[in-house]
C-alpha cells in the first residue's frame, strides 16, 4: 500500500466511538486514531500509536490475520467492505522504518528488575510492556531475538527487515542475556530478580506414533522450516513431498517445498475442509502455489526400506461423534486404502513444551503450563505467557499475554 491508497482508505473510516476493531486486536491498538493520524499526513504518529501498543507492530502488520481479528468485525463491512485495517498499520510502521525511529519519550524509572526467559513475541511483548512500567529487563535467550517469526515462518510471508526493525527498536528497553536456561539457572534468575516471566513457547513436534516414522526423509515440521530459514540449501525436498497435517503450519510447509521446486506438494488431512484450523488467505495461497489438499485422509503407515517412499492412507468420514473442540471426530473406511509416493514426507500435526526443566509447575490437559487470570503460575512470582499457556496461537495473541502479563507483574509488586 503506498501513500495515496493509504489515504484514499482512510478516508472509508467511519471512526466508530467504542470502536469493535479494537476490541477485537488482541493488543488492542487504537485503530480509528492511527486511521485519522494518516488522513491528516501524520504518518509517524500513526505508527507511534501502533508501536505504543503492540511490540512487534512490523511483523503483525505483515503477517497478522486480519480476518480474525480487526477487519472482521469492521462497521464499514456492513455497508460495503472492511477498511484494510492492517495493510495501513504495516504502511504506517514501514514509513516509519525507512525513515528510522522516533525519538522515546523517557519512561519513568525503577530499581527493581524482572527477568523474562524467552525472546519470542510473549517475551518481548512483556519486555517492552515492563520497560515502560519503569521496570530494568533482563531478558534470557540462546538464540537472537524473535522466537517462531526469525526461526521458522517462511520468509515469503515475513522478510527478515520487518523482524529487524522490531528487534532493533525493542533492544534499546532490555538486556539481552543469551544463554539458556535449565532448573539451576530458572532458580538462580528466580533469586536475582522481583518476578519471573516465562515465554519459552512449544519446540518440539509431536509425532504420529506411525511405522516408519523413523526414515530417512520423514522430517518434524519444525526442523523443516528452520533447515529452510536457516538457507535453502539445507533442506532438499525432492520431487514428490507429502505434508500430514490440517493447521496453518503444515500450510507453511506446503507453499515452502513448493518454491522449494518439489513438482507435487500434498496436504493431507483426516477432517474436511471446513474443520481445518487455518486462516483463508493461507489456504487461498497454498492453492494458488499448486498445493493438492486431501481431505478426509488418515496416515495409516510410512513406507520405504531405507528410506521414504511413500505414505499409505486411508480415507474416513465424519461420524456424529466430536471432540473436545466441538468438531465432528473422523472414522477410518475400511478397505479404502490408497498410497500417496512421497520423496519427503514432514509431520505437522502440532507442537508440544520441550523444556523439561519446567517440571515443577503445574500442567493442564496437554501439558501447558497453568496459570491464573492474572499468569501467575502455581510458583509464586513466576508468570507464564504465550503458547506454552495456552497452545499453539498467534504471533499477536502472544504478544498480548506478555502485555497483559507486564501489568500483572506490576500489581504484583505494587501490593507487595
Amino acid at each position: 500500500m503506498n501513500f495515496q491508497q493509504a489515504k484514499i482508505e482512510a478516508e472509508r473510516c467511519l471512526q466508530c466511538f467504542d470502536a469493535p476493531c479494537t476490541a477485537a486486536c488482541p493488543t488492542h491498538i487504537d485503530v480509528p486514531k492511527f486511521i485519522s493520524m494518516i488522513r491528516t499526513n501524520n504518518i509517524i504518529g500513526a505508527a507511534e500509536v501502533v508501536k505504543t501498543s503492540n511490540a512487534l507492530a512490523n511483523t503483525c502488520g505483515k503477517i497478522c490475520p486480519e480476518e480474525v481479528f480487526c477487519q472482521s468485525v469492521c462497521t464499514r463491512g456492513k455497508q460495503d467492505s472492511p477498511i484494510q485495517i492492517r495493510e495501513m498499520h504495516l504502511f504506517a510502521t514501514q514509513h516509519e522504518r525507512e525513515r528510522g525511529f522516533s525519538a522515546t519519550r523517557e519512561f519513568p524509572k525503577s530499581n527493581e528488575r524482572i527477568a523474562v526467559v524467552g525472546a519470542g513475541p510473549a517475551g518481548l511483548g512483556c519486555a517492552f510492556e515492563l520497560a515502560k512500567l519503569g521496570y530494568h529487563v533482563d531478558v534470557y535467550d540462546s538464540r537472537k531475538p524473535g522466537g517462531v517469526p526469525r526461526n521458522s515462518i517462511p520468509s515469503f510471508r515475513l522478510a527478515a527487515r520487518e523482524l529487524e526493525a522490531d528487534t532493533r527498536f525493542l533492544g534499546r528497553f532490555f538486556r539481552l542475556k543469551k544463554q539458556s536456561v535449565d532448573s539451576d539457572g530458572l532458580e538462580r534468575i528466580r533469586k536475582s530478580h522481583e518476578a519471573t516471566f516465562l515465554a519459552v513457547g512449544l519446540g518440539r513436534d509431536r509425532t504420529l506414533g506411525l511405522s516408519g516414522e523413523k526414515l530417512k526423509g520423514v522430517v518434524p515440521v519444525l526442523k523443516f522450516l528452520e533447515r529452510v530459514k536457516a538457507g535453502p540449501s539445507g533442506m532438499k525436498v525432492g520431487k514428490k513431498v507429502v505434508v500430514v497435517g490440517g493447521g496453518n503450519v503444515s500450510l507453511d510447509a506446503a507453499a515452502t517445498a513448493k518454491r522449494l521446486g518439489a513438482e507435487s506438494v500434498v496436504v493431507i488431512y483426516r477432517r474436511s475442509e471446513k474443520e481445518m484450523r487455518v486462516w483463508k488467505g493461507e489456504l487461498d495461497e497454498a492453492r494458488k502455489q499448486g498445493v493438492e489438499i486431501r481431505f478426509l485422509t488418515n496416515p495409516v503407515s510410512i513406507m520405504g526400506k531405507d528410506k521414504v517412499a511413500g505414505v499409505r492412507c486411508r480415507r474416513t468420514r465424519l461420524s456424529r461423534q466430536k471432540d473436545r473442540s466441538g468438531r465432528p471426530l473422523p472414522v477410518e473406511i475400511k478397505g479404502s486404502d490408497f498410497v500417496i509416493e512421497a520423496d519427503l514426507v514432514v509431520v505437522a500435526v502440532g507442537q508440544t513444551i520441550d523444556a523439561r526443566w519446567l517440571d515443577g509447575f503445574d500442567r493442564k490437559e496437554g501439558g501447558y503450563i497453568r496459570v491464573g487470570e492474572d499468569f501467575q503460575t502455581s510458583v509464586p512470582g513466576v508468570f507464564a505467557g504465550g503458547d506454552m499457556i495456552a497452545g499453539e496461537g498467534t504471533i499477536v495473541q502472544s504478544v498480548a499475554h506478555g502485555k497483559h502479563a507486564a501489568r500483572a507483574i506490576h500489581e504484583f509488586l505494587s501490593a507487595k
